[in-house]
């Protein structure tokens, strides 16, 4: 995988970085950059965007260089291929330069104004903030599908937890290790750092249809989601028995970390 970067900004480091993960989403970008941009800077938070292109088979990495010459505080990322959105999330991690760092769908499913809600949450005090859709967006079956991941969830690790799986969330630094954060799938990005001991909060965000492009992971009509998304259930079932076999390595990794910065 070769990573090549456009747009690198020059200057102050901004507050938050915000990443976005592209995969043929052409239709979507423009109007997402344009929305985030706008919604950051009214709020008056000084921020970057980062593009990251997945190897998309459309014009999405076109249409984002595109607007570099009009959007000053976006960078684009280009994988070359496609690696899939936990590595495209990390990618982006490994170049952010905010001392926050959200995550955000290009489908445009999320709102932007929600990002800036909870990045002012984020600001109270927690380590990260994670969103709680109201799958109004979302048809009968895949929603059953992901309210009973989240309480198988909240059976195994004993913990409370909305939507594991929310696809907007704000986190510091100091929780956003991109090395590890994905270790297990993006699923149990939430569970993972509960466990490592840092403090976080869900709030509600609106799901809204996506207009324009098609989802990569659940087909709708197909059984159980489609073939994909039965290869992502299974994948998923052993990263989570992964994760419970590594509980006690993880909940000291954070501990370890501070005891070290503290003495350092």
């Amino acid at each position: 995988m070769g990573v090549t970067e456009s747009g690198e900004m020059n200057g102050p480091s901004p507050l938050v970085s915000v990443i976005v993960p592209c995969f043929n989403e052409q239709d979507n970008i423009e109007t997402c950059v344009d929305q985030v941009g706008q919604a950051l800077k009214s709020a008056g938070i000084p921020h970057e965007v980062l593009l990251v292109n997945d190897g998309s088979t459309d014009e999405t990495l076109e249409r984002a260089i595109a607007l570099l010459t009009s959007v000053s505080s976006l960078r684009v990322l280009d994988l070359g291929e496609n690696c899939g959105k936990a590595v495209a999330l990390r990618e982006g991690l490994l170049r952010a330069r905010g001392e926050i760092v959200a995550f955000f769908d290009a489908d445009l499913q999320y709102s932007p104004k929600d990002l800036v809600t909870m990045i002012d949450r984020l600001n109270e005090g927690p380590d990260f903030v994670n969103g709680t859709r109201d799958y109004n967006g979302y048809g009968v079956s895949r929603t059953a599908f992901s309210r009973l991941y989240n309480r198988v969830l909240r059976f195994v690790f004993r913990m409370e937890l909305k939507d594991s799986n929310c696809g907007i969330k704000v986190l510091r630094r100091e929780a956003a290790d991109a090395n590890t954060i994905f270790s297990y799938g993006l699923p149990l990005v939430v569970p993972l750092l509960k466990i490592r001991g840092f403090e976080s909060t869900e709030i509600p965000v609106m799901l809204h249809e996506r207009k324009n492009g098609q989802s990569k992971y659940f087909q709708d009509g197909h059984f159980l989601g489609g073939s994909r998304n039965i290869r992502d259930i299974t994948y998923h079932s052993i990263m989570l028995l992964n994760l419970l076999a590594h509980v006690p390595f993880e909940s000291m990794r954070h501990n370890y970390g501070s005891a070290k910065n503290a003495s350092s």
